[in-house]
């Protein structure tokens, strides 16, 4: 069911089409009927002066239409594209007395140049010189749909198939790199499957069929850059946490606070974060692209940057007695004195009792 938009003198007609589809093919035949009630103005149903136009782009049109004056009225036929109402017919005094028109047509939808929508259905008020009333905005809303030209069918295919096939591309792709593409997956075999349908279907159901594939491989794609950019996302954020335990390490177990070395790597790993936190603010807004391109900065960051801490852990654990820092350094080297000068004190306290016998 279609509302046309309120024009001066009548009120929205209700308009259906029978088969009411969203596309047709050249040679289809409808069937549309419209009842549009009149909206009495002042002690008149009708301007006696004005006309009312109703017209259709469809090939081979029969109209039927009654003029009801309290329900009652004679059916009348017209065989062209437009018929054209005197307000004569249609004013009545208003008091008592309620005008509307009914409209039945049957008509074939006709050949077109390219896919586009066709005027099914238009009414428009015209004054005494022929002009549409000023205010009045069916002329800007008729009741169209679309007609497909059979030839942008297989174009449109063509379009397709290439649009699938690419998408499968950077499915296999992107599942050799370790990306979940279930999902993605899924839209990719549904767009498919209707693309396949297309090809035994109608014109008309063909077009709705390869809109609907296009629309399917436009989330899918989505879909897949989301889960490629969540991937390196969740890659990145792996190795700061990596580098965190090195840096807990430093600073905790080797009272490394201060060095300069540990400093940089905290300076690097900060930038790394900072890179990762607005990929996943670009995440957030499903900028999957940009997300996974700072994601990736984040990760080349992360990546030196552990190398790095991994280098140092490496040389401070070396030898018998790990660098532990300036300060530690000197509470070991105490400890080692101490436990020295006591080792002597027994060794000659022992010495001195074997001389005593």
């Amino acid at each position: 069911m279609v509302n046309s938009v309120s024009a001066a003198n009548y009120d929205d007609p209700v308009i259906k089409i029978t088969p009411d589809k969203s596309s047709y093919s050249p040679g289809d035949s409808i069937i549309l009927s419209a009842d549009v009630p009149l909206a009495s103005t002042g002690d008149s149903t009708f301007p006696a002066a004005h006309s009312l136009r109703v017209l259709t782009e469809l090939d081979d049109p029969q109209w039927y239409y009654t003029i009801k004056i309290n329900g009652h009225g004679e059916e009348k036929t017209v065989t062209k594209r437009s018929v054209t109402l005197s307000g004569f017919l249609l004013d009545y005094p208003s008091s008592g007395n309620s005008v509307s028109i009914s409209y039945t047509l049957e008509a074939t939808v006709p050949e077109v140049s390219s896919t586009g929508d066709l005027i099914f259905f238009q009414i428009t008020q015209l004054d005494g010189s022929g002009n549409e009333v000023v205010g009045q905005e069916t002329e800007i809303n008729p009741t169209s749909r679309l007609v497909v030209n059979p030839d942008d069918i297989d174009k449109l295919r063509d379009i397709v198939e290439t649009s699938l096939n690419d998408f499968n591309t950077q499915l296999q792709d992107k599942l050799k790199t370790g990306v979940d593409t279930s999902l993605a997956q899924a839209k990719y075999d549904d767009a498919r499957t209707k693309f396949v349908q297309s090809a035994t279907a109608s014109y008309s159901d063909a077009h709705t069929l390869l809109e609907d594939a296009q629309t399917l491989i436009a989330e899918g794609e989505k879909l897949l850059n989301q889960a490629w950019a969540q991937k390196s996302i969740d890659r990145a954020q792996a190795t700061i946490d990596s580098i965190s335990f090195y840096i807990t390490d430093f600073k905790v177990n080797r009272s490394m606070t201060n060095d300069a070395r540990v400093i940089n790597i905290e300076t690097k790993v900060e930038s790394a974060q900072s890179s990762l936190n607005s990929a996943k603010t670009l995440m957030n807004q499903e900028n999957y692209p940009q997300a996974y391109t700072l994601a990736e900065t984040s990760n080349t960051k992360a990546d030196e940057t552990l190398a790095i801490a991994e280098e140092l852990y490496a040389e401070v654990s070396k030898g018998i007695i790990p660098d532990v820092g300036g300060v530690g350094i000197f509470v070991i080297i105490g400890i080692i004195v101490v436990i020295a000068v006591v080792g002597i004190v027994i060794y000659r306290k022992k010495t001195s009792w074997d001389e005593l016998g």
